[in-house]
């Protein structure tokens, strides 16, 4: 493991389910987006400014390519699923998220971001609203969870 620690908004400790594995014991392409996905799920869910922007709009998301599961290594037993916003732009900001197996023969970290915007009908992005941008910002001087 590196040695340092940094600050994460949001931390889910996963047991890995044998139905999470391949036939040779690695992460499956579905455990691993679903842990991607509720990862930022759970990041969104604590942006209520966001929530009120997006009333009559979409919230978009576009996730980086997913890394192989077998990165996390061979027979994982848990995992810690880490996600915070890490860049805040006019259009959208950036959720990072990190997978870090437990309990396998590797402990090295995945990393995958995924850009939120809000969209209208057409598919153009709004501008996020000072609101939006304070509490997201607020958020991760708050964030409290150490990984």
């Amino acid at each position: 493991m590196s040695g340092f620690v940094t600050r994460w908004s949001i931390g889910q400790d996963l047991p890995v389910a044998p139905s999470d594995l391949d036939g040779d014991g690695y992460p499956t392409v579905t455990a691993v987006g679903g842990w991607l996905t509720g990862a930022v799920d759970a990041y969104l869910a604590q942006c209520h400014e966001l929530r009120r922007q997006v009333d009559g709009f979409t919230l978009a998301r576009r996730m980086s390519r997913q890394p192989r599961g077998s990165l996390l290594g061979h027979h994982p037993t848990r995992v810690l699923v880490t996600s915070s916003a890490t860049e805040i732009r006019p259009m959208e900001f950036v959720v990072s998220v990190r997978v870090t197996p437990f309990g396998g023969d590797e402990d090295l970290p995945i990393n995958v971001t995924c850009r939120v915007s809000i969209e209208d009908v057409m598919g153009d992005q709004q501008p996020l609203e000072t609101a939006v941008r304070d509490e997201i910002i607020a958020l991760e001087q708050n964030a409290e969870y150490m990984a």
